[in-house]
């Protein structure tokens, strides 16, 4: 055979060696696909758009347990990484569902507080499993506050029920001697109003805490609230030896408007008066200051008494919440006039906060957004200075007329 012979045939035998081994690569390939998408089917369309529309975790795996698809939520979760879930515990209760097809429910250990996320597990058409988790923070917190709720209104109310009937079987027995049925009768008015103010106080606490529709909103003014609050309030001040002083900033040169429910913002600013008088000493001054800026109005209500120590100023508005319990009662507070005003305040868009000091008092700082501040007031008296200036432009010129448009400092001080 001549070389040429030679190297043709070394050609043909590389092509064919080649093209034989591209073929088995290719049909490697092909049949690698064909039996990943035996034990991967495609996940139907629908199954997707149900695991978008759901707001919490949500994941679909396969036979082999790997991620098939996982929605927005589930994508933003450490849990969830390519492929894979890295929490063992969905790993193992995943097998289980794949395997009997029962489906797995994980509730949250009520002992834990932490815990949090209640976990479904569910095979669908023996090809895939839907994983859901659910985290449940909220809706317990709501809970713990409902159950603590109840609780403390049933031991408020224990408290003047039993009072009640003890004084009545009192005034029975001492029946024939007036003294005794008078003093048990003061007893029990007391008690009756007592629990009177607390069945008050539950009801206003259960309106501050629901929606204030806008149909519900109507104009309030402020300055008038304040007012008719103050001068109220004037006699139970007396009774207590306390001065009541309203410091007006604006005074009553515009009106301050919001929006809401007029008894309302009364019920918070009474609250407060009433708290700030009977913790003030006799012959000291309860201060009532309004301010306001374009967009906001700022009322607050300032004590002379004890104050309150830092410790309690995080729970100061918590419901039923006292820093001294024993004196409240005795004054006759019921331990909800904080978180009516903070509840009352947020549904009015604006919000209640507090500063003291031991030994100097107390100030309570409401601030309310504004609707149209001043807008009535200033626009009219704007038109009158333009037609004013323009008077005096036509009749002495621009440059009189300016200077008896706006007198100097000196005679704004003068006058």
């Amino acid at each position: 055979m001549t070389p040429t012979a030679i190297v043709l045939a070394s050609v043909a035998l590389g092509t064919l060696a080649g093209s034989l081994a591209t073929w088995l690569v290719v049909t490697a390939r092909a049949a690698g696909k064909r039996r990943a998408q035996a034990l991967r089917p495609e996940l139907p369309e629908v199954a997707v758009e149900i695991l978008n529309a759901v707001d919490s975790f949500a994941v679909m795996l396969d036979a082999s347990l790997s991620v098939v698809y996982a929605n927005p939520v589930a994508r933003e979760d450490p849990r969830v990484t390519g492929e894979e879930l890295r929490d063992p515990d969905f790993l193992q209760r995943a097998r289980r569902v794949m395997t009997t097809g029962v489906p797995d429910a994980r509730l949250p250990d009520p002992e834990d507080p932490g815990d949090t996320v209640r976990v479904l597990i569910v095979r669908i058409q023996e090809k895939f499993l839907a994983v859901f988790a659910f985290d449940l923070g909220e809706e317990q917190r709501v809970n713990a506050m409902r159950r603590d709720f109840i609780a403390n209104v049933s031991h408020e109310l224990k408290t003047p029920i039993a009072a009640i009937g003890l004084l009545s079987e009192a005034v029975l027995e001492g029946a024939d001697e007036p003294d005794i049925v008078r003093n048990f009768a003061r007893r029990l008015i007391k008690e009756s109003r007592r629990l009177g103010d607390l069945s008050r106080d539950i009801i206003q606490l259960s309106e501050a805490q629901s929606t204030l529709r806008p149909e519900d909103r109507e104009e309030v003014s402020l300055r008038a609230v304040v007012r008719t609050e103050v001068e109220a309030h004037r006699d139970f001040a007396s009774q207590h030896g306390v001065t009541l002083v309203l410091t007006d900033v604006g005074g009553a040169s515009e009106d301050l408007v919001t929006l809401g429910r007029p008894a309302s913002i009364g019920t918070v600013l009474a609250n407060l008066l009433s708290n700030a008088i009977r913790h003030s000493p006799e012959g000291g001054r309860v201060g009532i200051g309004v301010e306001s800026t374009k967009r906001t109005c700022t009322i607050t209500v300032t004590d002379q008494g004890e104050g309150i120590p830092p410790e309690h100023l995080p729970r100061i508005f918590e419901r039923f919440y006292r820093v001294d319990a024993a004196r409240s009662r005795e004054g006759g507070g019921t331990g909800l006039g904080l978180s009516i005003a903070r509840h009352t305040m947020r549904a009015h868009g604006g919000d209640i906060d507090v500063w003291s000091q031991p030994g100097v008092g107390a100030s309570f700082i409401l601030t309310f957004p504004l609707v149209n501040h001043g807008g009535a007031e200033k626009k009219p008296k704007r038109k009158r200075r333009q037609a004013e200036s323009q008077a005096l432009t036509d009749q002495f010129g621009p440059r009189t007329a300016a200077t008896n448009a706006a007198p100097s400092r000196t005679e704004r001080a003068n006058n």
